[in-house]
């Protein structure tokens, strides 16, 4: 089966487990019309230092992408490391390092024909040897990110000649071709990894249109750019080396803070700027915002079934009816994140948009519902049934990441109108850890990123849904490749969650960067990552 980017159609994708980090845009434009507008307003030039603030500490410094699964690190390893293929928003596929693909008819094995005239940064030759050891690599390491679970039932690799590779699966595994196209499967200088061991970490080396130069451990990355590049992907919209000469990524983690380099001048772009601001820039004629939306799993409440007061459904039904979380994202987003109905983001394959008209939002229904069950309110206000409060506790070690605790506060409120307590524990991230494996909780709000609606098996995995019929779906659709047919499955798993009320999905989280009207051609990946090869600085 000829895989030249027409035959590929419909193939997609997945990640993994790892908790981290919404209209999906063109992969290349900005969503806000002051971005878009701000891309056609000259030129490029070519010269210039971009000073970016990143908004989270890069996970232990790593800047192998074998290495890690945190969002943060990909912002820039995606500047790195170049991938075989490229994903379009409608999840169909282009070439990149590979030139075009075939996929035998088991569905097991695909043949990639890869370029001739790409090196890696340390000048070493990108051919088929090289994506062998990649992908043996990765099924070596001892401590993966998420590339080892990227690469699904991958089995071994076969050298067909110089540029020729052909790459085996024990099963059929759909997310392929989308995990490919993330930069967890970028690929990395063999060469590079024998000379530096362990701390090519700290020394990455990859074909990117950036080379890594050096790094302040937690606090600054320094890229530049490699003048040999002439090989990017079908997206870019120009070819050879990049336009900005350094790129120099500074941690940030404080929002006012960030925000104020960037007011200040001290940076000419900075991410995940918060709601408040995102309003005031669009209406300021000095900066601009460019939004992506993320492939992830949506933020959302998960309650656990397993725990005594949540076994049965009613009261979880109970639960989410008491919300009225229009009210709850608008207040606290202001109207630039979108309200979730289903656990995968609109941008996923299969997101199903339906679901929202099976949502209702009602206090009173929720407290007959309640009343009829035999929970009844005490003299506290709080429903007792059998001498046992109706209380709930939520683990948290996130902070207030996404502003998710001020979301959580609001939920609180209104679950106390109806008789509901709420007790929110933040916990080190150890000690989350510990108490989510046990399953030592009521429910706790998060998200995950994924490339593939595969994502939300790893979750159902990791925290244990208790819903076999569930568990059947999602196993179904990691195996199936037929594109129609995988769709309904993930449409079927979304419609169950719903029924099941073990999932309450919040808002639809977008990767935004506030911006100088100085940078021109901020472009991001179908994953929502930030491309700086078309950027420029107008001078």
């Amino acid at each position: 089966m000829k895989a030249k980017n027409k035959m590929i159609k419909g193939l997609t994708a997945i990640l993994t487990a790892a908790f981290v980090l919404a209209g999906c845009q063109s992969g290349n434009e900005p969503t806000s019309a002051e971005a878009s507008a701000s891309a056609a307003a000259g030129t490029p030039t070519a010269g210039g230092q971009l000073n970016f603030a990143l908004s989270t500490v890069i996970a232990n410094d790593i800047l192998d992408p074998q290495k890690t699964g945190s969002p943060q690190n990909s912002r820039i390893q995606r500047n790195i490391f170049d991938s075989l293929v490229e994903e379009q928003p409608d999840h169909t596929f282009k070439p990149w390092l590979a030139t075009d693909w075939e996929i035998a008819p088991d569905n097991k094995s695909y043949t990639f024909h890869l370029r001739k005239d790409v090196k890696f940064h340390d000048g070493t030759p990108f051919n088929a040897e090289a994506v062998k050891f990649n992908f043996d690599r990765i099924g070596k390491l001892e401590a993966p990110g998420v590339a080892k679970n990227d690469i699904g039932s991958y089995t071994s690799s076969e050298v067909i000649d110089e540029y020729t590779i052909k790459i085996h699966f024990a099963t059929p595994f759909a997310p392929f071709l989308t995990n490919l196209s993330k930069e967890n499967l970028g690929i990395i200088s063999p060469a590079a990894v024998q000379k530096y061991g362990d701390e090519f970490s700290h020394h990455p080396v990859g074909t990117g249109p950036f080379r890594f130069v050096s790094y302040t451990a937690g606090t600054e990355y320094v890229l530049e750019k490699n003048p040999d590049y002439n090989w990017p992907p079908s997206s870019a919209k120009h070819t050879g080396a990049a336009y900005l000469d350094k790129i120099v990524v500074k941690v940030i983690p404080e929002e006012a803070t960030r925000v104020g380099v960037l007011q200040s001048g001290d940076v000419q772009a900075a991410d995940i700027i918060p709601p408040q601001n995102i309003v005031s820039f669009k209406s300021d004629p000095n900066f601009q915002i460019y939004q992506a939306e993320m492939l992830n799993y949506n933020p959302a409440i998960h309650l656990n079934s397993k725990r005594p007061l949540l076994t049965d459904v009613k009261v979880r039904e109970a639960l989410r009816t008491s919300l009225d979380l229009d009210s709850i994202v608008k207040t606290v987003y202001l109207g630039t994140y979108d309200r979730a109905y289903t656990y995968l983001s609109p941008s996923l394959l299969g997101s199903d948009a339906s679901l929202k008209d099976e949502w209702k939002s009602s206090i009173e229904d929720a407290g007959k519902a309640l009343d009829e069950l035999g929970w009844k309110k005490g003299s506290d206000g709080i429903r007792v049934k059998d001498g046992k409060r109706l209380s709930l506790e939520m683990i948290d070690f996130y902070a207030n990441r996404e502003k998710r605790m001020d979301v959580m506060a609001l939920v609180q409120n209104q679950w106390k109108k109806n008789g509901i307590e709420l007790k929110i524990t933040s916990l080190s991230v150890g000690a989350y850890t510990e108490r989510s494996k046990t399953g030592d909780f009521d429910l706790w709000i998060g998200s995950q990123y994924g490339a593939d609606p595969d994502v939300f098996r790893s979750v159902a995995n990791y925290f244990d849904f208790n819903d076999p019929e569930l568990a059947k779906l999602l196993d179904q659709a990691y195996g199936e490749l037929d594109r129609e047919k995988r769709v309904a499955i993930y449409k079927q798993a979304q419609k169950r969650i719903f029924d099941q009320a073990t999932v309450i999905p919040v808002y639809v989280f977008p990767y935004t960067v506030g911006a100088s009207k100085s940078l021109q051609g901020l472009a991001f990946d179908a994953h929502g990552f930030p491309l700086f090869y078309d950027a420029w600085l107008k001078k």
